[in-house]
């Protein structure tokens, strides 16, 4: 009894307006506090911590079992507790399979289907702190999982027996640590509540990301991290009716729940908004019990399918996010003068979290219906397209892993095995035509459970019914890989077989062991990787800056040539083991006497050289930007680079490096003060190459550094402008003076570019450009257009016409994209400036356009 009251009390303290905890509780199952030896919410658990509760807590109750089902890039493990009554738990993996049987109309008919809705549990899987700084939520799964491992009221037992709950206590156990051992460090005794303190504001690159510093939080569609792909594997085998991802916002916001903001992708049925109300209800008068303050439906959408709520929704599940107001101490002043603190953040999670639960619980059988109403309504989606097709002949590699990418998510791809004609669209084409498609191109039928999901990612055009977008508004992924694409309104054809895995394409030889030459053609992406080891095992190679044909074969500019004659003789075996590691076709040249085209003694013959590489990192550098060089560089394609702080940087640390890298981040001007300009203007001269991505291209510009000639479309002068933008200006100008408060709120939200596919054009011609087809798609974002220059090369522009463009782009902000710079090569002295105006490494699932970097970084650095 004494037990029981310590229990009780640690509890209560703590969370006495709680509609849940309220007990009883079994005295037997240990509470936070009694492990921790402090109570939720009063400091910031650290991992150990929270595995040594979860420990206890395991071997204590016999209403949970816990999974490692992956592991981070900092070897921490990724763990989920399951959580349901003993019975419940010594059935799992008959519950599993049962519950699969649901996601596949074609092979459980409706009768069957019914039988299992009456009998299987529903599944809640619970996802805590994606967002690692984001911090009350791995408190409120602690609170979350004693509760139901202890609790012993009606409720408690009600939400046991008719559900089995996942609880992900921490989805990235990297970014958590990293921002609990900065605030532990940072904090004193008391809280420091103003929002000015050290300890409410993070250091670069805070805890936000993992390891690579990726937002965990939008590449549920991608799988580009380690963390993303063990967790959607492990998803996969469960299938949830119900997914929470819980994070927080701003602090002088209050509470968000579902239902969604607009827009909602077309493709989900009608079930997700009624859910949505019916959670939210429930959420609603929890925290009116508490008097909590909350808002719905004014900000989350539910278009992107790469968040934690989208993507879930897109499989079956009602997917939804749950944001608290929180900021990184333990107590913070609000503006309204009350201080938030991280036990109340804690506590509405947890409690939102029951209420979800118990929810679920009381509509069990209506939302497993609506469940397998979902797959089943799936089969055979309206609208014209019935499929998509995508060709593997460019860069069969490329293809695969998109293929790949599909495939872990449950998307059925097939696979032609003989040549066919089909009635087909290509994308961004104006009509559908008669296409033959040869063996090996990869079809996706939407008539499959995973129509939606489906139709979302592979889609060249979204539709949204709104023009308010949280993320991106489009992200087509064939278009993303560089692939050529379809879409046809034809069905799967016979003589296609359905693929469980793509396996990367073997390389080699062709033509046997060469007397003169090997030559390496560069479309492919993971050429790049087969030329850096061999540079990197000492072999001299050279690139072509014109086309060639040898051997009735045609060779673009930007081939590689690996002389026999300069090499030693280890070149043979080292070229061919590269060739099958990377799955490169490579051509053996006999002679070096073309039948077209330049020789290879030409004097269009450059020498490669294996360049330094150093990248800037810390503020002002967006972490995310510099997160995803580093994956690519480290993780894809092995290249070594030196992160180096802007502040660090000087004339003698320069002179070490090649290339020069500034991500996309805010204003360079606050680091980088005359006298560092002034040693990078020296070192371009004396041969460096400095590429600027994004906010680092604008540092660039004339009216920023004065590094080039380039200009911001916001920097041209009157006089540089036309008569026609001129009237436009001022007519702007002239109505802006007349409008409301709501109406200029709306015409500034109408304005913003949230990223949006545009057609380019690049120069195949300039080495930048090498292995390119003439036309690419680029993901253009709100940033300022730059304009085409004069004094460089626009080895990139945007398309003339605004309106070939996919996704939402306002017409002020198309305008002013067509016919502008995407990317701008100048020559100062010996050395090279690359301005590329947008991102070509997007969240690293954008493969088709970061060979433009590799290219930058290869072939422009000159011999010194």
């Amino acid at each position: 009894m004494k037990r029981l009251l310590i229990a009780l009390f640690s509890i209560s303290s703590a969370f006495a307006q709680t509609p849940f905890m309220q007990g009883p509780y079994d005295p037997s199952i240990p509470t936070p506090a009694s492990v921790l030896g402090y109570e939720i919410g009063t400091r910031y658990t650290n991992l150990w911590n929270l595995d040594r509760y979860l420990d206890r807590l395991v071997a204590a109750s016999n209403r949970i079992t816990r999974v490692v089902y992956g592991e981070t890039y900092e070897h921490r493990p990724l763990q989920l507790l399951i959580i349901s009554t003993p019975e419940h738990l010594a059935r799992l993996d008959e519950i599993r399979a049962a519950n699969l049987k649901l996601t596949d109309p074609r092979t459980t008919p409706s009768k069957e289907a019914e039988q299992l809705i009456n009998s299987l549990p529903a599944i809640v899987w619970l996802s805590y702190g994606v967002h690692g700084n984001e911090s009350s939520s791995p408190e409120a799964a602690l609170l979350t999982a004693y509760q139901l491992c202890a609790g012993t009221d009606e409720r408690t037992m009600n939400i046991l027996r008719n559900t089995i709950v996942l609880i992900d206590p921490v989805a990235n156990p990297d970014g958590r640590e990293r921002f609990v051992q900065w605030i532990t460090g940072a904090s004193g005794k008391n809280p420091q509540v103003h929002p000015e303190a050290y300890e409410q504001n993070e250091p670069w690159p805070n805890g936000r990301t993992n390891h690579y510093l990726f937002d965990l939080n939008r590449d549920w569609s991608w799988l580009t991290q380690r963390e993303t792909q063990a967790r959607i594997h492990h998803y996969r085998r469960w299938m949830p009716h119900v997914h929470v991802d819980f994070h927080e916002m701003r602090y002088t916001s209050t509470y968000f729940f579902f239902p969604a903001a607009v827009p909602i992708h077309q493709s989900l049925p009608p079930e997700v908004v009624k859910w949505g109300k019916m959670f939210g209800k429930a959420n609603a008068e929890a925290l009116n019990m508490m008097g909590e303050p909350y808002y719905v439906g004014e900000l989350f959408d539910m278009f992107y399918p790469g968040f934690g709520d989208s993507w879930p929704t897109f499989n079956g599940a009602i997917g939804m996010t749950y944001e608290q107001a929180g900021q990184s101490g333990r107590a913070i002043r609000r503006p309204s003068g009350d201080t938030l603190t991280l036990r109340v953040r804690a506590r509405n999670h947890f409690v939102t979290g029951m209420a979800t639960l118990e929810t679920t619980a009381n509509h069990r059988r209506e939302r497993l219906r609506d469940f397998y109403t979902f797959w089943e309504s799936a089969l055979n989606p309206a609208g014209p397209t019935k499929g998509f097709i995508m060709k593997e002949e460019a860069d069969p590699n490329r293809a695969a892993r998109m293929v790949n990418t599909l495939l872990q998510q449950g998307i059925e791809v097939h696979q032609l095995q003989s040549d066919v004609q089909l009635d087909a669209q290509r994308f961004y084409a104006q009509r559908s035509r008669r296409e033959r498609f040869p063996k090996g191109t990869y079809f996706i039928s939407l008539q499959q459970p995973h129509s939606r999901l489906a139709l979302a990612l592979l889609e060249p055009k979204t539709v949204a019914s709104d023009t308010f977008f949280y993320d991106v508004s489009v992200w087509s992924l064939p278009v993303a890989y560089g692939l050529e694409a379809y879409t046809t309104s034809q069905p799967l054809p016979r003589e296609a077989i359905k693929l469980t895995s793509v396996k990367p394409v073997a390389g080699g030889i062709v033509g046997g062991r060469a007397s003169f030459a090997y030559l390496i053609p560069w479309e492919r992406n993971d050429a790049a990787k087969l030329v850096w080891r061999l540079l990197s095992g000492g072999h001299t190679l050279t690139y072509a800056l014109k086309p060639f044909t040898i051997g009735n074969r045609a060779f673009r500019a930007g081939t590689i040539i690996a002389l026999t004659g300069s090499n030693s003789p280890s070149l043979h075996d080292d070229i061919e083991r590269h060739a099958r590691t990377f799955g490169i076709d490579l051509y053996a040249a006999n002679t070096g006497l073309s039948e077209h085209g330049i020789s290879l003694g030409s004097d269009n013959v450059r020498p490669l050289k294996l360049p330094s590489i150093a990248v800037i990192t810390d503020a002002p550098v967006r972490a995310t930007s510099y997160g995803e060089l580093w994956y690519m560089f480290d993780q894809e394609y092995d290249i070594p680079f030196t992160a180096i702080r802007a502040r660090d940087l000087s004339a003698t640390v320069l002179a070490k490096y090649d290339v020069l890298i500034l991500p996309e981040g805010g204003d360079y001007r606050t680091v980088f003060d005359s006298t560092k300009i002034a040693h990078l203007k020296h070192w371009v001269q004396t041969g460096g190459v400095l590429i600027g991505l994004q906010g680092g291209a604008d540092f660039l510009t004339k009216n920023r550094s004065g590094i080039t000639a380039a200009l911001l479309e916001t920097d041209r002068k009157d006089d540089e402008k036309t008569k026609e933008e001129k009237e436009q200006e001022k007519a702007r100008k002239e109505a802006a003076k007349r409008e409301t408060l709501f109406e200029r709120q709306e015409r500034e939200r109408l304005e913003v570019l949230p990223g949006a596919i545009f057609k380019a054009f690049i120069d195949t011609t300039h080495p930048i450009g090498f292995g390119y087809p003439r036309e690419i798609f680029v993901l253009k974002d709100n940033s300022t257009p730059l304009v085409l220059a004069e004094g460089g090369l626009n080895v990139g522009r945007f398309s003339t016409d605004s309106s070939e463009v996919s996704g939402y782009a306002p017409k002020i902000k198309a305008s002013k994209v067509a016919d502008s710079a995407f990317i701008i090569d100048f020559r100062s002295g010996n050395g090279r400036v690359v301005l590329i105006t947008e991102t070509v490494t997007f969240r690293m699932f954008w493969k088709g356009l970061e060979r433009l970097l590799i290219n930058s970084i290869l072939f422009l650095p000159a011999p010194r």
